[in-house]
């Protein structure tokens, strides 16, 4: 049978499309005549991975990244298709981790196989990590590492405006005053740790008496506390008295008092005539001294004052 020029035109075009199509697979690692399951994972981010990135089994590349795409619910995940030969064990507790694949910042997905659980079947959903990579272990340490460098500035800045020549002088001074205070009291310490050496006998007397005297305070505690009751009692009885009425009684005798004393010194009333008038005194003195002489007068010459007759005479 004879093929016209058309259909071996349009075989030969098929097979040249069909030659490229699988070309183009195995250059991306994909072998077209060998059977893949086809596995799904979702990620917050992927940030450096895009579709054909590699996924990594043991440091075996065992299959690609077929399709990045978003979940369509709104959330802004993403999700991520990969096909891996279908004779690789792959578990459906494996997780698959994002992982750098280079200094360049490209991504692969690294396949961290559990044993342990059977084994996935082609449509499963695998477990989803991000690695850590340097830069995001280093911007903490950055970050510190700048406020620190800020801190320290501020401290920079600070010490600068303390230590200024007036700052530093009087510093000076004070550490000179300091020495000096702390020569005193090494001086202070001196002369006292004397004095207690010579002095040890008095102290010791002392603190024997004073241990004496707590002694006969704890021996009398039963009297001290009948005294202290006595105390509290007399105190009680006063509280009771009528003290606060003697008291203004007091004082209203103490007032009137005081007015009689401003009158004698006035020299109102008799008393203050007395007291303050001269000519009362030197009268009261004349009379005094009359009086005096009459008396002497009349015990010289009692015949002048007394008429005694034993028979009736009357005298001249």
């Amino acid at each position: 049978m004879k093929l016209s020029k058309e259909i071996k035109v349009g075989i030969l075009v098929t097979g040249a499309v069909a030659a490229l199509l699988w070309g183009m697979n195995y250059l991306k690692g994909v072998d077209v005549f060998s059977g893949q399951n086809t596995y799904y994972s979702i990620y917050s981010q992927v940030s450096g991975l895009t579709s054909s990135s590699e996924v990594i089994l043991n440091g075996v590349k065992v299959g690609q990244v077929q399709k990045i795409e978003f979940i369509k619910d709104n959330s802004g995940r993403i999700l991520i298709t990969m096909v891996v030969n279908q004779n690789v064990f792959i578990g459906k507790e494996s997780t698959a981790l994002i992982t750098s694949s280079d200094l360049l910042g490209d991504k692969s997905i690294s396949v961290i196989l559990d044993t342990l659980s059977l084994a996935a079947q082609d449509g499963d959903t695998l477990k989803s990590d991000i690695e850590t990579t340097l830069t995001d272990q280093v911007m903490p340490l950055k970050n510190k590492a700048e406020n620190l460098i800020e801190s320290l500035d501020s401290v920079a800045v600070a010490l600068k405006a303390v230590f200024n020549p007036t700052t530093q002088k009087s510093l000076s001074t004070s550490f000179n005053n300091l020495d000096k205070t702390l020569v005193s009291i090494e001086r202070a310490s001196s002369s006292l740790d004397n004095l207690l050496s010579s002095d040890d006998s008095k102290l010791r007397k002392m603190i024997n008496n004073i241990e004496s005297i707590t002694n006969n305070i704890k021996n009398n505690n039963e009297e001290l506390s009948v005294a202290l009751k006595n105390i509290a009692s007399i105190s009680d009885s006063i509280a009771k008295s009528n003290l606060t009425s003697t008291i203004n009684n007091a004082n209203v005798t103490l007032k009137e008092t005081a007015v009689i004393m401003e009158k004698i010194n006035k020299g109102e009333g008799t008393m203050g005539m007395l007291i303050n008038n001269d000519s009362l005194y030197n009268a009261l003195e004349h009379s005094a001294v009359n009086l005096d002489n009459l008396l002497i007068d009349l015990k010289q010459n009692p015949g002048r004052y007394i008429h005694i007759s034993v028979f009736g005479r009357k005298s001249k």
